[in-house]
C-alpha cells in the first residue's frame, strides 16, 4: 500500500534529526583530527612555554580531544553507556588539568564514583548491547 505525504512527512521528520546529528559527528570528527595534528606538532615543537606550563597545555588539548571524540560517540550510538563515558570525561578533565580547591576536587570525584557505580549497578544489559 502507498503512503500518503503527509505519512511520508512524518517519517522524513523523524529520520531528519539521526542524520543531522551524523553531519555534526563528521564536522566534529574533521575538527577532532586537526587538533591531534596539531598535538602531535606542539608535542615535538620546542616552545617557550615553562616545563610545567607545557605539560598542561598538552593534556588540556589532548583531554578536549578525547571529550569530542566521545562526544562523537554519543552522538551516533545513543546509549546511555557513552553518555556516562562523555561525563566522566568532562569531569576527569577538570581534576587532572584543573587547579580548584580541594573541596572542588572532592565534589568532582564524588560525581564520578556516583556515575561509575550507576553504571554498575543501575544499568541494564541493553544499555551495552549497542557497543558490543
Amino acid at each position: 500500500m502507498k503512503k500518503s505525504i503527509i505519512e511520508k512527512a512524518h517519517d522524513f521528520i523523524l529520520k531528519m534529526p539521526s542524520f543531522l546529528e551524523k553531519i555534526v559527528a563528521a564536522i566534529l570528527l574533521v575538527g577532532v583530527a586537526y587538533s591531534c595534528i596539531q598535538l602531535g606538532i606542539h608535542v615535538v615543537s620546542l616552545t617557550e612555554l615553562a616545563f610545567d606550563e607545557y605539560i598542561e597545555d598538552i593534556l588540556i588539548t589532548a583531554f578536549n580531544a578525547v571529550i569530542v571524540i566521545e562526544f562523537i560517540r554519543m552522538l551516533i550510538k545513543h546509549s546511555m553507556n557513552t553518555i556516562v563515558e562523555v561525563l566522566i570525561f568532562a569531569i576527569a578533565r577538570g581534576l587532572v588539568v584543573g587547579h580548584e580547591a580541594p573541596l572542588e576536587t572532592m565534589i568532582r570525584i564524588v560525581c564520578i564514583a556516583i556515575l561509575l557505580a550507576c553504571r554498575k549497578y543501575l544499568f541494564y544489559e541493553k544499555d551495552f548491547e549497542e557497543e558490543m
